[in-house]
């Protein structure tokens, strides 16, 4: 099968670089139909700020922020005021702005003549259309072009790398495919040519990988262990051993391009000893490659593995042990985090379960023809890890998928063109086959594309509310809110958080959820405690004296609590608090409301035994209301719940129907100026529940007395608060910002 036709004066080089453009370009074009869709959306408008589209997902405003700093700290760029100059980057803000997409982002900012914010929105559309790059060379390389050129198409647009690498999804998974193919590619010809050139090449592109996406630390080790499988292979079918020399030094270059340290120390390294090994061939290679297995060993390599794989895979109980105190575990909070179907598989990589089956057999005839092909092994492997560790792992089998379905079609039409004597028979029919296949792989990930998009993070009305905030604060200023918004919140307020998308393990998360779901007295306090100690922690960290590893076990020692509880009642007296070093901040938007009962989750529980003691709180969009009740579930299913409006009773569902005393019914909402009213009825003193119409998002709430008195109820949707503890800053139906006055 020839794109190009037997008369066609094109080289093999001019070929992979046609295709190449055209696969990328394809990519492009997909993933900008985000953009078309966005810009003829009726209120487009919500999706950008300062005429420039904001990104898509929360992770992306960490990457931002140390892009951002990189740009405001250069003392030669003039454009940004000498303000931003002054308040770049603060000491214990956590900003990346040392890590590789940053820097990159930075450098193009520096060369090309777009904003920061048109660079990280476009970034992802067109870096991972790179990733059509290594498919065609390995084709071509490996002398089924037109398989690669077919894969590249699929895998560019495979349906979990897609959700990860979409417009605005500026996150560092753009290097999640294209690296770990390149080293499928470099791999695969060291193996297949024995030449030092390529080990090198290999060795080079595995630290870079390790670099820009440490997560990715599984899938080298994976490449590594197929070598040692070769190896063994090799060991034991055949008598010449000679082969395996140079596996031996392909091996030790890996390993040391992995080991744990420093990129700079992992390339002079590697680059010495290609030099010793390939070039001056000193040592023998046996010893080389225990030379390099004790110092991968040294530095923690296989530690790194079992660290990855505890940290996706097995903390997956409900409370977490830490200084003797159960925290609850984040793990099981995050959809992605959560083991999926084996039917999600297919659906999630090329669309159907029909074209998954068709790319297993056609991967499998391509490792029978080109056995160096069994390289990708790992990628499939840590691919089916999903079952156990969620859907960040599946866009790994994509590159399998891909070429196993390319490869199938290929060969498909070899055997058409074998078969079928009249040629121009065969090649109606193979080009039909080829365009009916492809067209067919690539519809239902075309289709997913066009129709799952995602929306901005923020509103703009949230953007302006923490932007103008964040241009009347300190820098060294803590906003305390969950961590879902953390990072955007860095990033357009430029301020410092507790929490955010890469710091919120149980034992952190402890204090932001107890400040967001207790009574004003304790969150005050608790605030006012954790922002301190976070601060002191810094601090003490680096003169090396040793303290509780989370900051609840470190108050109770200091305050002489020896009883996690004893300690959270303590918060409800004045409590000799911590000298104040900054203000402290609340945020509090409409948007946690759905998430609240998970938040509750954190500091709800006894840290003794984590026993939860979850409060009642009940969410219902989908009501119907009627002359006599109220159903708050309008399908009224088995287990539904209800208001008898007569009686001013809640109805819990069977069978153990109970009608609880409703305390209180209030309607809560906005006006056109964007004012609170309200209109609290009371109903039974002696109730423990209360009913709330939020009319202005048609939503109702049944709380009990523990929710209805907490922060997040208090403060955002009542406005009712104590004023020696609190001070309204600025708000408006979206979210709301308070000051910590003690």
């Amino acid at each position: 099968m020839n794109f190009f036709g037997k008369s066609a004066k094109v080289t093999t080089g001019m070929q992979v670089a046609i295709l190449i453009i055209f696969a990328f370009l394809f990519s492009v074009s997909v993933r900008l139909t985000w953009v078309y869709w966005a810009d003829n959306m009726a209120d487009s408008n919500a999706f950008k700020w300062n005429n420039e589209f904001m990104v898509t997902t929360n992770d992306s405003y960490y990457w931002a922020e140390g892009a951002r700093d990189l740009i405001f700290c250069d003392k030669n760029n003039a454009s940004m005021g000498e303000y931003y100059q002054r308040n770049c980057h603060q000491e214990n803000d956590l900003s990346p702005v040392g890590e590789p997409l940053p820097q990159l982002t930075y450098f193009l900012y520096n060369i090309l003549p777009f904003s920061l914010e048109t660079i990280m929105f476009y970034l992802p559309v067109f870096g991972a259309s790179l990733v059509v790059v290594p498919f065609i060379l390995i084709g071509g390389r490996f002398k089924f072009l037109p398989a690669g050129f077919i894969a590249a198409l699929i895998a560019s647009i495979g349906i979990s790398y897609y959700s990860r690498t979409v417009a605005g999804y500026y996150d560092t998974d753009i290097f999640n495919i294209f690296f770990p193919m390149m080293i499928v590619w470099l791999l695969a010809l060291s193996l297949k040519t024995k030449m030092g050139l390529y080990v090198l090449s290999t060795a080079v592109t595995m630290a870079l990988y390790k670099w820009c996406y440490p997560q990715g630390y599984a899938i080298e080790f994976g490449f590594c262990g197929m070598v040692i499988l070769y190896i063994i292979y090799i060991f034991l079918t055949k008598r010449d051993q000679s082969e395996n020399i140079f596996n031996y030094q392909l091996l030790s270059i890996m390993l040391i391009s992995i080991m744990g340290a420093p990129l700079i120390v992992r390339l002079a390294i590697v680059t010495i000893l290609y030099l010793l090994i390939f070039k001056r061939e000193v040592g023998k290679p046996l010893y080389i490659l225990a030379g390099a297995v004790i110092i991968f060993l040294l530095t923690d390599g296989f530690g790194l593995i079992i660290d990855r794989l505890n940290s996706f895979i097995f903390q997956r109980s409900g409370t977490i042990g830490n200084e003797g105190l159960q925290f609850f575990s984040v793990a099981q909070t995050i959809v992605e985090l959560q083991g999926i179907s084996i039917k999600d598989i297919p659906l999630r990589t090329i669309g159907s379960v029909s074209a998954f089956i068709i790319s297993l057999i056609g991967y499998a005839w391509l490792c029978l023809r080109q056995p160096v092909m069994l390289v990708m092994l790992p990628l499939l492997g840590l691919g089916l890890l999903s079952l156990w560790g969620g859907l960040r792992f599946i866009m790994y089998i994509i590159p399998v998928t891909a070429f196993g379905m390319g490869f199938f079609i290929f060969r498909v039409t070899e055997l058409i063109n074998a078969y079928i004597i009249k040629k121009k028979i065969a090649l109606f029919v193979s080009a039909a086959f080829v365009c009916a296949m492809t067209v067919w792989s690539l519809y239902n990930l075309v289709e997913h594309a066009w129709f799952n998009k995602s929306n901005p993070v923020f509103d703009t009305n949230e953007v302006k509310l923490i932007e103008d905030f964040g241009k009347n604060v300190n820098r060294e200023d803590y906003v305390v809110t969950w961590w879902d918004y953390g990072y955007p919140i860095r990033y357009y307020a430029d301020v410092k958080t507790l929490v955010d998308g890469g710091k919120h393990s149980g034992d952190v998360n402890f204090a932001p959820s107890f400040v967001l779901s207790h009574d004003e007295k304790s969150a005050a306090n608790m605030a006012r405690l954790d922002v301190e100690y976070t601060e002191k922690r810094a601090e003490v960290i680096k003169n090396n004296q040793s303290i509780p590893n989370n900051n609840i076990a470190w108050m109770m020692q200091e305050y002489g609590f020896a009883d996690s509880n004893s300690f959270v009642l303590s918060l409800k007296t004045d409590i000799k608090l911590p000298e104040k070093t900054r203000d402290i901040y609340l945020y509090l938007p409409y948007r946690m409301l759905d998430i609240y009962p998970t938040i509750m989750n954190f500091s709800h529980l006894d840290l003794m035994n984590s026993k939860s003691r979850q409060p009642f709180f009940y969410i219902s969009r989908n009501f119907e209301d009627t002359a006599s009740t109220l159903f708050l579930d309008r399908n009224r299913g088995k287990n539904f719940y209800y208001i008898d409006k007569q009686q001013g009773k809640l109805i819990t569902p069977p069978p153990n129907s109970n009608a609880l005393s409703l305390k209180r019914f209030a309607v809560i909402g906005y006006d056109n100026q964007g004012a609170l009213y309200k209109n609290i009825q009371n109903m039974h003193y002696d109730g423990a529940y209360s009913l709330i119409f939020l009319r202005s998002y048609n939503v109702f709430l049944v709380i009990d007395e523990a929710m209805y008195n907490s922060v997040y109820f208090k403060l955002f949707y009542l406005e009712e608060y104590d004023k020696n503890l609190f001070e309204f800053v600025a708000g408006n139906p979206l979210a709301k910002i308070y000051k910590l006055k003690i």
